[in-house]
């Protein structure tokens, strides 16, 4: 995915009601924000960002007979990016500063450095597809 596609799929997550242009204006404030506080470049930002919290696998529910398995899957690299995204937004939803541009630049920047809740979630990710990896033959 190229870095205008990450933009668009970020947008496209944060916003509400159809309003696209104020969705783009946090986004854009948010980036440069961090990257501000970083000194970094906005695709050295992101990019970074999402290679720290893209998972490598992902584990889904499947059910066999009567019973639900969580069930290890690979994903493609666009799929973990997707993915990636979503989650730093749910994070970003979940923190508790006051406004938006805060909370998303400072998650950004949790990000790049491997910390937070996004970092947390995808650990998470992996850690239940690695305890359920003997489930994989129910593919």
């Amino acid at each position: 995915m190229t870095n205008k596609d990450i933009i668009k799929k970020f947008t496209n997550l944060i916003m509400r009601d159809g309003k696209k242009s104020i969705a783009s204006k946090l986004l854009n404030s948010g980036i440069k924000k961090a990257c501000k506080e970083l000194k970094l470049t906005e695709d050295q930002l992101l990019n970074k960002c999402l290679d720290n919290i893209k998972p490598l696998i992902d584990a889904r529910s499947k059910k066999v007979g009567n019973k639900s398995y969580i069930i290890p899957y690979a994903i493609t690299n666009d799929q973990s990016i997707c993915l990636a995204i979503k989650i730093i937004i749910k994070a970003v939803n979940n923190r508790k500063e006051n406004n938006f541009i805060d909370r998303f630049a400072n998650e950004l920047i949790d990000a790049y450095n491997n910390k937070g809740a996004s970092i947390k979630k995808r650990n998470y990710i992996h850690k239940s597809a690695e305890i359920n990896k003997s489930f994989a033959s129910f593919r």
